[in-house]
């Protein structure tokens, strides 16, 4: 049986972060991912957008700077309206959301996921005191009073005084610890992939609203010269799948149409890949000895850079819990302090999401006409416009 001071299950971005803000903190740590690394079928060829919080965090834990030279700052962030315009391809109404009304700094910064996870996995192999096992996850767990025991899927077993059940949102752990968990399912799927086009991004988010979902676009460092978005397309299950299959040429036809030609052509620069979309969250974030952080503990459709900001936020509420209570390492009080701090802002940012999801997705025309009013009117009003701004961008 190996010992370890914090043992996490699940080495994807939030997972990873996890781990190496408890070995920086001089904690061993134990991480255990059941993929191969090189060798993971499914590429992930989204992006994530690092609100400004979760970018001074990780400068904090020394991670920012191993991907700064390929983050893409985001200034500006544009919301469009094409519902009821015959085949979407017109703007009904749009509105920008400037960083520079409530900050120095961009709303966030966007990077390739696969750049982040190199990046991580490269700064875990150089802590001594961070272990990462490959092909291997944890499949049982039993708690008591001072230590848990894991049992992993390679036959070994481990000890650990904190378990962190960062294993996505099917969590083993989580199921394991008996914590319960409520699900929506909307009927979604998400299409996400690279594109170039001819007319330059200038730092501007898109979301391009119609029923099925909104369109996304955020920018990206230029590709063989040429400007380049990363795409998250959501759009009924049915419809997305189609999508998926449908010969490149049409494709990029049919996106292009969807963008409301506002970069010009699009054209495909990578392949693309396909993601459900549901809205989860648990009861309670924590078990005895247990802390479930990530998709274990919640999640959001892609709207607004939500997910994995919220995730940093769990992980920098338990790595300032260490600080504070050096000496009780997955005690229960602390755990129950990270509950305290973290169920209020989950829960609200879930139900909103999840509202706006739901909004967006509508073809009735009451309720689209209600959204581009919205939009047209609402963010005219300064203060509103600019709270809602700041909770955005994860300040509370």
């Amino acid at each position: 049986m190996v010992e370890t001071d914090v043992f996490i299950s699940g080495a994807g971005l939030a997972g990873s972060i996890a781990a190496l803000s408890y070995s920086k903190a001089g904690r061993n740590v134990i991480v255990a991912d059941p993929f191969i690394y090189g060798d993971n079928p499914q590429v992930d060829y989204r992006t994530t957008a690092y609100l400004q919080p979760s970018k001074l965090f990780l400068e904090k834990l020394g991670i920012w700077e191993a991907i700064e030279d390929s983050a893409m700052p985001l200034e500006v962030m544009k919301i469009i309206d094409s519902s009821s315009v015959k085949n979407g391809d017109k703007i009904k109404s749009q509105k920008e959301f400037k960083s520079a009304e409530i900050s120095d700094l961009p709303f966030g910064w966007n990077v390739k996921n696969s750049l982040m996870r190199a990046g991580l996995k490269s700064l875990i192999d150089q802590q001594s005191n961070c272990k990462l096992i490959t092909n291997s996850s944890a499949i049982d767990l039993v708690c008591r009073d001072s230590m848990a025991y894991l049992k992993l899927s390679s036959g070994n077993t481990v000890k650990a005084k904190l378990v962190i059940a960062a294993d996505g949102r099917n969590s083993i752990l989580r199921e394991k610890a008996g914590i319960s968990v409520k699900t929506h399912r909307f009927g979604q799927k998400a299409l996400a992939f690279a594109v170039t086009h001819s007319i330059p991004h200038k730092n501007i988010s898109t979301e391009i609203h119609n029923s099925g979902g909104p369109f996304t676009l955020v920018p990206l460092p230029d590709y063989n010269g040429m400007p380049s978005s990363a795409i998250v397309w959501m759009e009924n299950g049915e419809k997305a799948k189609n999508l998926m299959e449908m010969e490149t040429k049409n494709f990029e036809r049919e996106m292009t149409i969807r963008s409301c030609n506002i970069l010009g052509p699009l054209k495909l620069a990578s392949k693309r890949s396909l993601w459900p979309i549901i809205s989860q969250i648990t009861d309670r974030l924590y078990s005895q000895r247990l802390a479930l952080i990530g998709e274990a503990a919640h999640v959001v459709p892609p709207i607004g850079a939500q997910g994995l900001n919220m995730s940093l936020a769990d992980i920098k509420c338990l790595n300032d819990l260490d600080q504070k209570y050096p000496d009780q390492l997955g005690s229960l009080d602390t755990l129950k302090e990270y509950q305290k701090n973290r169920i209020f802002d989950i829960r609200q940012r879930v139900a909103g999401v999840s509202a706006l999801n739901q909004i967006s997705i509508s073809s009735n025309k009451v309720i689209q006409n209600i959204r581009a009013f919205g939009l047209e009117n609402f963010f005219q009003v300064t203060a509103i416009k600019h709270t809602t701004m700041k909770l955005g961008m994860g300040n509370k």
